[in-house]
Order: structure tokens, then C-alpha cells, then sequence
């Protein structure tokens, strides 16, 4: 008897659970326009990825994981300057101890970040809703940072405990408006939200709307005393890289913190109980959620379709001859060796856009479309070199592009604003 009424009571518990979230999916007839725009979501990213080489794309996507980072943390009160970053990238540490932690977190993102777009490119739909790839990806940015940065404090600012990476919360928290589910019910949740976005077969316009709901439903759940808001974009962030969407060239991370207060609004929302008989049949506002989908397609849509401009062939290729003009005259600040009066910077601007295209170019080949003598053409290569506006494994690698954040200003304005303070320095010697 007390087995059967303990799996009464498990079931109970399940039963509880389940419905505290429905609906996970809006009502079909919410789903129709959301569909559309997933479908144009899924259409227009596929024509941005056209627009960058194969071979390109890791290495922006490496810089643009910085851009992620900041914007990601931004929502979280919790930014680093991208003067301070791009310090952190070469592993140059502040001595202030609280950008020092910043420097830490943002690196700790990327590294997530990273971490599980590799891993998602050969794992199965349905084994990213698992608690145990949550858990992961929790584990995965926490575990990369101080202990300092797993207390957790109370409204007062006054230590409420510690937490373990990727470990499910074991109190009852409030965030804002909205509490979560007691702590309980946890694994159940995961579990349900397991079963209905990643065990259904749906097909890839439809897996865009589950990526949608699932944002906003697992920020819901908030399985964990800390860090669920960065959790739940990193998820989402992934779900997106592994439809074949982003290959690093976008993500919803600076869409959401550009209109913070209506990501905000859309989530709580979504927080909402259902309204009336006709506001689907969950504890959840169906309404709430359709919403919320649409605001994040439309975010989602906006960054691919400024992506897509700033990418856009001629604009793209005029960028780079302007920050080859540019270069070949110091930025403004360097005298101009004499070598760099040879120098045709409207053909190196051409030439570097060519390799932004191709992903990379063997040296020789390089050399020679400069139509400039090999002793200069190699003078030049370590210039840019040490700019990193291109980059090499080694002294006789293949080439291919660099980014640097100085560059941002010139080649991709209006994508990270913050960071278009930063300059190019010129290069020394002869």
C-alpha cells in the first residue's frame, strides 16, 4: 500500500507540474502568423549566410562571441567596456578587482558559448531540452568563474548561500514579479519541457517557434539560484546554431539587450495566468506566450536582416578599401613610410574584402595581387599582421581575415556601438 500511494503521490506531483506550465505551445490559431515569420526568419538567414565564405565565418564569429558576451551581460546589469575586453582577450587583466570579474565572466560566456555550438552540431534535437544538457551548459559558464561569483545574495545584499554549477536550486527565489515554481517541482518541469519540445517531431519551421517558447519557458522554470537569465539565451543562442541559422554570424543576445524594457514586458507577459476560458488550456496565458514568440521572431528578424546590410556586396567592399586608405596613411597619426607611397590602397582594400569573402589565401597568391615587389609585399603582410586585420597560424601559414575590435567602426558600423570608441593603432617601424 505504501508503494501505491507513493506513486499516487509522484503522479500527483507530475500532474501539478504539467500544469503549471502549459501551455508550451500557443493555441493553433496563434500559431499560424508565428509560423510565417519563422518560415521568413529561416529564408533570410539563409540568404545572410550566403554573403561570408565558409572559411570566414569562424573567425568573425570569434569577435562576434565578444558582442554576445557583452550584450548578454548587459541585460544583466553586469557588462565589461569593450576597451576592458578586448584587454581580456589577450589576457590582459585589469587591476580593479570588479572589472577583473567582468573580464572573467564575459570569457566565461564565450567559452560556453563555444563549448556548446560545437557540441550542438552533432547532437540530436531532442537531447538539448535534457536537465542534463541545461545542467551543462550551467556548469559549463559557472564552473569557469571565481567562487566568489556562486554566492547568492538577498535583497538586503546579505549572503543567502552558495551554489553549485549546474546544480537545480533547492529554495524558493522571486524574481521581480514573477515567482517560480517551488524548487520541488523542479525535475518534474524538465522533464515535461523535455517531452514537448524535444521528443516531438517537428518539423524545422516549427522547431523556430518551440526555440521561441522555449526562452521564455525555461527563464519560467528558473532551475537554478543564479544565472538563469544567461542560461536560458545561451540555450537559446544554441538551439538557433544548431538549426543551421546563425554559424555564428548573428544571435538574438543584442536584439534583446537593444530593447531591454520590451524583452522585459514580453517575458513577464508570458509570466501571466490565463485569462479567460479562451486563452488555451494551460495555468499559462496562451495569449502571453504567442506574444512573447512574436516580439522574439521580430528581434530575431531585425539582426538578420542589419546583418544582411552591413554583409551587402558593395557596401562591404567599399568598407574595406576605406580601412585600407586608412591604414596605408597610419590612421591619421603615424608618418607614412616610404614604402606605402608604392602601396595602391583601393587594390589592397579590394584584396582584403576578396579574403573576407574566401575565409582565407595562401601567401603567395596574396603577394601577387598587390602587383608590388615580394621584399614590400612581405613588409605589408606583417603589417597588417600585427594589426590583425588579417591573421596566420605561422610565418608561412595560409592568411585569413582578423577582426579586431578597433576595426568594428569601419568595417560593421552600428553593430556594436559601444565598441566603435576603440581605435586602430597604428603600426611601428619600418
Amino acid at each position: 500500500m505504501d508503494k501505491i500511494h507513493g506513486n499516487k503521490i509522484v503522479k500527483v506531483r507530475q500532474m501539478l507540474a504539467i500544469g503549471k506550465i502549459e501551455p508550451l505551445l500557443p493555441m493553433d490559431s496563434e500559431l499560424v502568423p508565428l509560423l510565417e515569420l519563422a518560415s521568413d526568419l529561416r529564408a533570410e538567414s539563409i540568404l545572410l549566410l550566403s554573403h561570408v565564405g565558409e572559411q570566414s565565418r569562424p573567425m568573425l564569429a570569434s569577435m562576434l562571441r565578444a558582442m554576445n558576451s557583452y550584450y548578454s551581460n548587459k541585460i544583466e546589469g553586469q557588462h565589461t567596456y569593450p576597451a576592458d575586453l578586448e584587454d581580456a582577450l589577450h589576457r590582459h587583466f585589469s587591476a580593479d578587482a570588479e572589472i577583473h570579474r567582468r573580464q572573467i565572466l564575459a570569457l566565461a560566456h564565450m567559452a560556453a558559448e563555444e563549448e556548446f555550438e560545437v557540441r550542438a552540431r552533432t547532437m540530436p534535437w531532442d537531447a538539448m531540452f535534457t536537465q542534463e544538457w541545461i545542467s551543462d551548459l550551467h556548469a559549463s559558464l559557472y564552473a569557469r568563474l571565481q567562487e566568489e561569483s556562486h554566492i547568492v545574495l538577498d535583497q538586503h545584499g546579505r549572503e543567502r548561500g552558495r551554489f553549485q554549477p549546474g546544480a537545480l536550486r533547492r529554495h524558493a527565489v522571486k524574481v521581480g514579479a514573477h515567482i517560480p515554481p517551488e524548487h520541488k517541482l523542479l525535475p518534474d518541469l524538465l522533464t515535461h519541457f523535455h517531452g514537448r519540445y524535444g521528443k516531438v517531431h517537428y518539423r524545422d519551421v516549427s522547431k523556430i517557434v518551440v526555440a521561441g517558447a522555449s526562452l521564455h519557458r525555461l527563464s519560467w522554470i528558473h532551475p537554478f539560484m543564479d544565472g538563469n537569465g544567461r542560461v536560458s539565451r545561451l540555450h537559446n543562442h544554441v538551439l538557433l546554431h544548431h538549426l543551421g541559422l546563425t554559424d555564428g554570424l548573428w544571435s538574438p543576445m543584442r536584439g534583446l539587450a537593444r530593447k531591454q524594457e520590451e524583452y522585459y514586458g514580453a517575458l513577464h507577459q508570458a509570466d501571466l495566468p490565463r485569462r479567460n476560458a479562451t486563452d488555451g488550456r494551460g495555468e499559462l496565458s496562451s495569449k502571453g506566450l504567442a506574444d512573447f514568440i512574436r516580439f522574439w521572431l521580430d528581434t530575431c528578424l531585425d539582426q538578420v536582416r542589419f546583418m544582411g546590410q552591413l554583409l551587402r556586396f558593395p557596401e562591404m567592399e567599399a568598407r574595406y578599401v576605406n580601412l585600407a586608405l586608412l591604414f596605408a596613411h597610419g590612421f591619421g597619426r603615424e608618418p607614412v613610410p616610404h614604402h606605402r607611397s608604392i602601396l595602391r590602397p583601393e587594390l589592397l582594400g579590394k584584396i582584403l574584402y576578396r579574403l573576407f569573402r574566401a575565409g582565407q589565401m595562401e601567401r603567395s597568391e596574396f603577394k601577387a595581387a598587390l602587383d608590388i615587389s615580394d621584399r614590400t609585399a612581405t613588409r605589408l603582410i606583417s603589417r597588417l599582421l600585427e594589426q590583425r586585420l588579417i591573421v596566420s597560424e605561422g610565418r608561412v601559414g595560409v592568411l585569413q581575415p582578423g577582426f579586431p575590435l578597433g576595426s568594428f567602426r569601419y568595417l560593421f558600423p552600428g553593430l556594436w556601438p559601444e565598441a566603435e570608441v576603440l581605435e586602430m593603432q597604428p603600426v611601428t617601424g619600418e
